[in-house]
């Protein structure tokens, strides 16, 4: 902050002008930045719900793959069971035309070797096949969480939609103000404000000088600070600003500076 050691000269005199011209603007542009700021907004609100349509649109992907992968696995199961059937029927007809017993009993192991591993398969086949049934099962609930969801989504865009058109509306009949006030405007100073506007991301490129009384152990303490980044105005910077005299920037963020007349 900027230490007043003396008064500022309060008296009153015929103001230029070119920085006055410039307030409506400014407040034209503060207002088209808030409503920018609102409307940029609009799309963020639907990122919670299209997050959770991601992620149950996740869930039942997951939940159809495994039941993809239990039916591949039961085909593999199947055709294994068909391979022990032809296994047995061959080897059945071996052990019919074996003439020796020894050759006869050791075709009947196989045999009954077989089948036991067939057993064992069908069993693990028929536990898949249960896998299948209940996750298909709950692969609908998965669709009805997705589409309940989806649904949800849908209504809130809707929502939003209709709200980022009112914002368009508000945008442009502000714009529209605004090119007006510009074409009123010196050329060679909508030039430099132009300039000052575009390096500052908060919509203000004209500032007022605010004026700070502090009680301090000398006394009450007047400073004079930026109205846009608080920033300290010199004494000296306030005297002229109030006189009318000339364009002043604040030293700190370069925003052009102003005396409000109610001050």
């Amino acid at each position: 902050m900027s230490r007043k050691d003396d008064m500022v000269d309060l008296t009153v005199r015929p103001r230029m002008p070119r920085v006055d011209s410039l307030i409506p603007l400014q407040a034209l542009d503060a207002e088209l930045h808030r409503l920018k700021g609102v409307r940029d907004e609009k799309p963020c609100q639907l990122a919670v719900v299209e997050e959770r349509v991601n992620h149950a649109k996740s869930v039942y992907d997951a939940i159809r793959a495994e039941i993809k992968a239990i039916k591949l696995d039961a085909a593999k199961r199947e055709f294994s069971v068909k391979e022990f059937d032809d296994r047995i029927v061959k080897v059945t007809t071996q052990m019919n035309m074996a003439r020796k017993n020894d050759e006869y009993q050791a075709l009947q192991k196989e045999i009954s070797g077989q089948r036991a591993d067939k057993a064992r398969v069908e069993e693990g086949l028929l536990d898949l096949m249960y896998q299948v049934e209940e996750k298909t099962k709950l692969e609908k609930v998965r669709d009805g969480e997705v589409k309940a969801v989806e649904a949800e989504y849908a209504t809130a865009k809707k929502k939003v939609d209709a709200e980022i058109v009112e914002a368009d509306k508000a945008i442009a009949e502000v714009e529209g103000r605004r090119r007006e006030a510009a074409a009123a405007i010196e050329k060679d100073l909508i030039v430099l404000y132009e300039r000052i506007l575009k390096a500052k991301d908060d919509g203000v490129a004209l500032a007022p000088v605010e004026i700070n009384v502090i009680s301090e152990d000398e006394g009450m303490i007047t400073y004079y600070n930026c109205g846009g980044c608080s920033g300290g105005v010199t004494k000296q910077d306030a005297n002229e600003l109030k006189k009318g005299r000339d364009l002043i920037k604040c030293r700190a963020c370069s925003r052009m500076l102003y005396w409000k007349s109610s001050q």
